[in-house]
């Protein structure tokens, strides 16, 4: 598989001379989250992104916002003056969580109503740091910036050019966690099927585009593609019977192809599964059964609380002293062609239906809680 990279000469690639390294400090787990980004197909070729949300924590209220056409976002600069102000083209769906004092409702997924859908999952990464004081009035927050691709622009093609614009792009530290500068990437999608990953690599915004659909965590993303490499053996087809030597191998029942898969729930072994199950899922003509279909995809990286603790050794446990547990707080399944967003809570078993007709009549944004 050959990656593609996309190179924007722009403000928004900050290259220095001298790489930030990476200290024990930073590795160091601050209530982290994983996440599992996938798309699949229809027969007719429309698109559906899947997406799960893993905290360590119940404390973290996430909640659905909706952003009306001409909503008018705009953040601070890093020395707190305002930076660049953008006004919505399109209504946003999104689920926004809090991540700092200063920003209580970031996007971390959402979709738009001309089926631009995003995620923003977690890694670990030096950050972009400041730009010139110049260009603090056309800056924005590196973590905001699905809200940013979700506001403007329709397609993912719409997106690389809008690169080319007057924006920077800068990382600012998080008080919830644990300061890390931004420690985000981006998985983009678009209707037509087009994806990119967007990612902090040596300090640059980088754009690559994603044959795969899929996005967990770290490492970056190249190294990812480098890593299918190791799974070439991989089909959905059976084997089932052998003969080795002289002894005949039956198998007693189906579903031997899946063995090769990974079993943790490590973002590499989600990454190799996240790409076997979008590959191989069963495309219908119905929109309304792909959406089901997506839903037992995802039901795959669904992580119940206890099943793994973090016991790395660094010390950080829950509240009543009990190492911290990563579990799937919500997942999300969008149909990028009807513009449609389904949310599941860890504490539900069926997903809720929302769409842009519900909120036709709002002119100004609404934020809902999510019961947890």
């Amino acid at each position: 598989m050959k990656l593609k990279k996309l190179s924007h000469i722009n403000k928004s690639q900050i290259i220095f001379n001298e790489i930030e390294q990476v200290n024990d400090e930073n590795l160091k787990p601050v209530v982290p989250f994983a996440c599992t980004s996938l798309r699949i197909k229809d027969k007719k070729g429309n698109i559906y992104h899947g997406r799960g949300m893993e905290f360590t924590t119940d404390l973290i209220t996430s909640s659905l916002t909706y952003y009306p056409k001409n909503h008018v976002f705009q953040h601070p600069s890093p020395d707190k003056t305002l930076g660049l102000k953008y006004i919505s083209k399109y209504p946003i769906i999104a689920i926004t969580d809090p991540v700092s004092e200063d920003n209580t409702r970031l996007a971390t997924q959402g979709i738009n109503l001309e089926g631009l859908s995003f995620s923003l999952n977690m890694i670990h990464n030096t950050g972009l740091g400041e730009p010139d004081v110049k260009d603090y009035a056309i800056s924005i927050p590196f973590m905001n910036f699905g809200e940013w691709a979700l506001a403007n622009f329709a397609t993912v093609n719409e997106l690389k050019d809008g690169l080319k614009r007057e924006v920077v792009f800068y990382s600012e530290s998080l008080s919830m966690l644990g300061n890390l500068k931004s420690p985000f990437h981006f998985a983009i999608y678009d209707k037509t099927g087009e994806s990119v990953v967007v990612e902090i690599s040596n300090s640059t915004l980088n754009v690559y585009d994603n044959p795969t659909g899929v996005l967990t965590n770290g490492p970056e993303f190249p190294w990812h593609l480098e890593n299918l490499h190791n799974y070439s053996h991989l089909s959905n087809i059976d084997v089932s019977t052998s003969k080795i030597g002289n002894i005949n191998l039956v198998q007693p029942d189906s579903g031997i192809a899946t063995s090769a898969l990974p079993a943790s729930s490590t973002s590499v072994g989600r990454f190799i599964r996240a790409f076997y199950y979008s590959s191989f899922a069963n495309a219908v003509d119905d929109a309304d059964e792909q959406i089901a279909e997506l839903g037992h995809i995802m039901n795959n990286f669904d992580r119940p609380k206890n099943i793994t603790k973090d016991k790395s050794g660094e010390g950080e446990q829950s509240a009543n002293g009990e190492y911290l547990t990563e579990f799937t707080v919500w997942t999300v399944l969008s149909d990028l062609s009807r513009a449609e967003f389904y949310v599941r809570m860890y504490g539900s078993l069926n997903y809720q239906k929302y769409t842009f007709d519900q909120f036709k009549d709002k002119t100004d944004f609404i934020s809902i809680p999510l019961a947890k």
